[in-house]
């Protein structure tokens, strides 16, 4: 049997995620500071403001997903990956650095998640968590890479080799990607054929037209649990991929150790969302979704009392971190299956601009917040706690989630 063409798609979408991770800001924190001499919450604040701006964006880009499809903002992503890496190591002060980490922002994550959505139901799950693999083995895999070709060759150079290869294996990608499966003669997990007249049987809200409108979404009570959900899971992710590499430095380890903590969340994050999008597929969505913040949030608890015990206990740090990448990028591809079951495909994108908008706003709030904690405090324990108080908080509201009314779901009560 041929294989199904939406597997296509998930190879190129996941090598688009992939490389996003070879210059994340937490690689390139240290040498700007050092370059530049600027305080961390100066930095920190460029991170927050350019996810400001594109969390204001978010929504806009879901309704242009909508209305012209996900393969084009696919295409503008990756433009906006290759002329971030230009414009960062091109930078001589403040303003090149907020084009480049502006630029880096318009990431693909967004056209991909409503991509694999409209490609797949049955094996949304699995698809969306074959996909998010991209992100952690992207840390497990680029960011020594990344951290070793600074060594070698400097900031700015490294910068400038991974736009040349973004560039190089855009354009296949993009050229491969198709919006929907009946454009390929397929419906949703390639179980029907058009072409070759195969009885029906799919569910009928494959269909763009069904699904609630955005407004009717924004009168849900599941938007407004899912809402403040996926914020708080930004704001843990913006405080560690930020924050990381230096917090090791600070304990007295070397930034090769801090990397290798970037490499350790990676690496357990890639076992994270291959099983948390397997029981996707087999239990409702939500209650993983409720595990996974569990799970982060007693991570990153430990991680706290790590800190405030002077981080001298090198393995209790490295359990933790292990811990925290579990359930790190699981998130991700739950909360982008969660939209569809939710809402369906009338409006996946827009909807789901608006709660990825509430990520990258909690983003940019832990990346400041982090910098800003250590500058009045001279520790991460305090932001430690918070956040691990936080996530306590959602894992409890991802359990109340409850598909809205007139729509239909297996996965969800």
């Amino acid at each position: 049997r041929r294989v199904f063409y939406g597997w296509y798609l998930v190879v190129a979408s996941w090598l688009m995620t992939f490389l996003i991770y070879a210059t994340s800001t937490a690689i390139f924190f240290k040498p700007i500071l050092d370059e530049f001499g600027w305080d961390r919450a100066t930095l920190s604040l460029v991170s927050s403001i350019t996810m400001l701006v594109f969390a204001a964006l978010s929504p806009l880009i879901g309704r242009l997903i909508d209305r012209f499809g996900p393969r084009l903002i696919l295409a503008v992503s990756a433009g906006a990956q290759t002329l971030s890496s230009v414009f960062l190591g091109l930078a001589s002060g403040l303003g090149g650095v907020y084009i480049g980490r502006f630029l880096y922002e318009l990431k693909p994550t967004h056209a991909t998640q409503v991509l694999i959505n409209h490609w797949f139901i049955k094996k949304r799950g699995q698809a969306l968590g074959i996909l998010s693999t991209a992100i952690p083995l992207g840390q497990l895999v680029l960011s020594p890479v990344s951290q070793y070709l600074i060594i070698a060759w400097g900031w700015r150079e490294t910068l400038y080799f991974w736009a040349a290869l973004t560039a190089a294996l855009a354009a296949p990608m993009i050229i491969l990607a198709r919006d929907r499966p009946e454009n390929k003669g397929y419906l949703p997990d390639g179980e029907l054929d058009i072409a070759e007249n195969k009885p029906a049987g799919t569910p009928q809200s494959i269909t763009a037209e069904t699904g609630l409108s955005l407004r009717d979404a924004l009168k849900s009570r599941a938007f407004w649990l899912l809402f403040p959900n996926h914020m708080v899971c930004g704001i843990t992710c913006g405080l560690l991929l930020t924050h990381t590499v230096i917090f090791a430095t600070d304990l007295g380890y070397s930034a090769l150790i801090g990397a290798s903590f970037l490499s350790i969340m990676g690496g357990i994050g890639l076992v994270g969302v291959l099983v948390t999008g397997f029981l996707s597929d087999r239990i409702p969505r939500h209650k993983v979704l409720s595990l996974t913040h569990f799970v982060r949030s007693l991570s990153i608890l430990v991680l706290a009392v790590a800190v405030f015990a002077g981080g001298q206990s090198l393995w209790l740090l490295f359990v933790s971190i292990a811990f925290f990448g579990f359930g790190w990028f699981a998130t991700s591809p739950l909360v982008g299956g969660l939209v569809a079951d939710l809402f369906g495909n009338r409006s996946m994108g827009t909807i789901l601009g608006l709660v990825l908008s509430s990520h990258i706003i909690g983003m940019a709030i832990g990346a400041y917040a982090g910098g800003l904690t250590f500058q009045l405090t001279g520790s991460y324990g305090a932001i430690f706690l918070a956040a691990g108080i936080l996530e306590f908080i959602v894992c409890i509201l991802a359990y109340l989630i409850k598909k809205p009314s007139g729509m239909r779901s297996s996965f969800l009560p």
